[in-house]
């Protein structure tokens, strides 16, 4: 029986059939996102799902008269419903990562981290900790106003443990272009820290 016919007929058994036939391209689809769907901890039951759904609206929604093979409009409608999800989900983790900052992380090779550097836990007067706050946001804000928009967004990505692959992922960018940029933040930072 043509696929057109079974399109046409819309009953669960051709919509069986032509999921059975078709059924490799959903799996190949799910492996291609599924390494990046577990970096940003989405379900894999959830991916399944959503490509499952994809699936089933390409068979509702295909027409013949479009010139373009089933199995095509199939690959193209799960593709773009998992890229859509890869993209909620990285949308939602930058929003909380855009509003973090590591102290942990190490600013210079001495291995003294921004904790150590505004912080000192023998101190027990609130007025002296009120003062090393306000030091610590002036830093920051030192680091913010010396660095563009996206070295800043680069700047809290990488302080918050992520390597320079990750963030070219999260950002949309070239993976040197991130290095580079990671390079100049340092030799920034070093700047404002030596002042």
């Amino acid at each position: 029986m043509e696929e057109e016919r079974l399109v046409e007929l819309a009953s669960d058994e051709a919509k069986n059939e032509l999921y059975k036939k078709y059924k490799y391209i959903e799996d190949i689809l799910i492996r291609k996102y599924a390494s990046m769907a577990g970096y940003l901890n989405i379900d894999l039951n959830e991916l399944i799902s959503e490509a499952a759904y994809a699936f089933s609206d390409a068979i509702n929604s295909y027409q013949n008269d479009k010139n373009a093979k089933l199995s095509t409009f199939i690959s193209l409608c799960i593709d773009r419903r998992l890229q859509k999800l890869i993209k909620k989900y990285s949308s939602e983790k930058a929003k909380i990562l855009n509003n973090t900052y590591s102290l942990d992380y190490d600013y210079n090779e001495d291995g003294v981290t921004l904790k150590d550097l505004i912080s000192d836990s023998s101190i027990n007067d609130p007025l002296k900790k009120l003062a090393e706050e306000q030091e610590y946001d002036e830093l920051l804000s030192k680091i913010k106003n010396a660095l563009s928009d996206s070295e800043y967004e680069v700047f809290k990505l990488y302080s918050n443990g992520f390597d320079y692959q990750t963030i070219a992922l999260i950002t949309d960018k070239n993976s040197k272009q991130i290095d580079n940029t990671i390079q100049r933040l340092k030799h920034k930072i070093r700047d404002i820290l030596g002042d």
